[in-house]
């Protein structure tokens, strides 16, 4: 089952432009009213991996396949949502199904969008969803996002706020989007491994942090995991930095582990299996 992130904040504080920004294209109806996003939008959004990239430089492979993270864009939280203002309990009932928050907060003035308590205050806007989401009882990691614009005073002033917010986003423009995606990687607890099937195919694959061969394997195909042998390891800056996996292996440079290997970020793996 893939773990999900779900995008929250108050009506106007620009959640649906950053899942389009998420997604590269538009997905989302982006409009200036409280409730435009009612049903939640799901996205598969690719992590982005240079090492991926200069793997792929080395192998020259045909197909490739980056991880991914699930986002889902849900419709804007408002005081007093927990008692049902503004469809709040059915948003509320969203946010339950997910495994972690990114909590976006208005950094920006626009006067063709209305604040929806009438002016920029990041503090006041944070503490209304983090209040609301605690009467709700909702307990899950929260990745705070700050979204501002080039001539937003919060990238001058407010500076308590910027300190509390991880990640700060452009979404319009799409600055830090990259480094919002991979922060939510890291708040879902996931790392990366590699596997390289034949020179023809390179996959990135997301893996919670702590699991181990066995599980990897299983995540590959469940008949790896069934008939589980061992499996060959090697660090990819290691293997880019040898150029190769036949090279790595003349020079002694891949381990070998058994099941209850537990596997690193941004290990290339491969599985030894018999049925």
């Amino acid at each position: 089952m893939s773990l999900e992130v779900g995008i929250v904040g108050l009506p106007n504080s620009g959640k649906s432009t950053l899942f389009n920004a998420l997604l590269k294209r538009q997905q989302a109806l982006v409009g200036n009213y409280p409730f435009t996003t009612i049903e939640p939008n799901v996205g598969i959004v690719e992590v982005p991996d240079d090492d991926l990239i200069a793997l792929v430089d080395l192998i020259n492979p045909e197909k490739v396949v980056p991880a991914t993270v699930k986002f889902i864009d849900i419709a804007g939280l408002v005081k007093n949502a927990h008692q049902g203002e503004g469809l709040g309990n059915k948003f509320l009932a969203k946010i339950r199904e997910v495994d972690a928050i990114v909590h976006i907060i208005r950094g920006f003035e626009a006067a063709d969008v209305p604040h929806f308590y009438g002016n920029i205050d990041p503090k006041r806007d944070k503490e209304i969803v983090d209040l609301e989401l605690e009467l709700g009882g909702i307990k899950k990691p929260t990745l705070y996002v700050l979204n501002v614009s080039s001539d937003s005073y919060s990238r001058s002033g407010n500076m308590k706020t910027l300190q509390e917010c991880l990640v700060v986003v452009n979404a319009k423009t799409g600055e830090g989007v990259d480094r919002l995606i991979k922060a939510a990687y890291d708040l879902l607890g996931l790392i990366t491994f590699y596997t390289i099937k034949g020179g023809n195919e390179v996959t990135a694959w997301a893996l919670k942090s702590g699991s181990t061969a066995l599980e990897a394997a299983g995540k590959v195909h469940t008949d790896m995991a069934k008939g589980f042998i061992k499996a060959e390891v090697v660090p990819v800056g290691e293997l880019l930095k040898i150029g190769g996996w036949t090279k790595a292996k003349t020079l002694g440079k891949i381990a070998l582990a058994g099941k209850d290997y537990i596997i690193k970020d941004k290990e290339v793996v491969e599985f030894k299996f018999n049925l």
